[in-house]
């Protein structure tokens, strides 16, 4: 199987107005995490563990450079979400041909780090689902 790069990749995040914005320049990296939420249902005579799906479980992780453009910058777009009462959606198009992971969520964290010697970034960045209805990949 070929590699694929994850250069063209593209991340769009609603800002505080609910405006879709480009933060695909400024992603250093990201991972969704797809978790199927198993249920234990293990009884008292069986042998080992035994497991059944339960509702799934969706997260994205980012991280992101530090960049305080007036209106599209991933301090500016995540600084004005933090928080939020209402879900933003978040869409990731990992590969230019591929399909894309989108959905309804809210940030849950974002940290600004920095060495006295080196650039400002923005830490790990995590987002949940937010509302009854799962991301899903189109």
């Amino acid at each position: 199987m070929a590699k694929i790069s994850a250069k063209g990749a593209v991340i769009t995040i609603d800002d505080s107005a609910g405006s879709p914005q480009d933060l695909s320049t400024d992603c250093v990296s990201f991972e969704i995490q797809q978790d199927a939420g198993v249920i234990d249902v293990t009884g008292f005579g069986d042998g080992s563990k035994n497991f059944i799906p339960g509702l799934p479980v969706t997260g994205i992780t980012f991280e992101f450079l530090y960049d305080t453009h007036t209106t599209s910058g991933a301090y500016t777009v995540l600084k004005g979400i933090l928080n939020s009462a209402t879900s933003k959606t978040v869409s990731v198009k990992p590969e230019t041909a591929g399909e894309t992971l989108s959905g309804e969520f809210c940030l849950d964290n974002f940290a600004v780090k920095g060495t006295p010697d080196g650039a400002l970034s923005i830490g790990t960045v995590h987002f949940s689902v937010m509302g009854g209805t799962a991301p899903a990949w189109a």
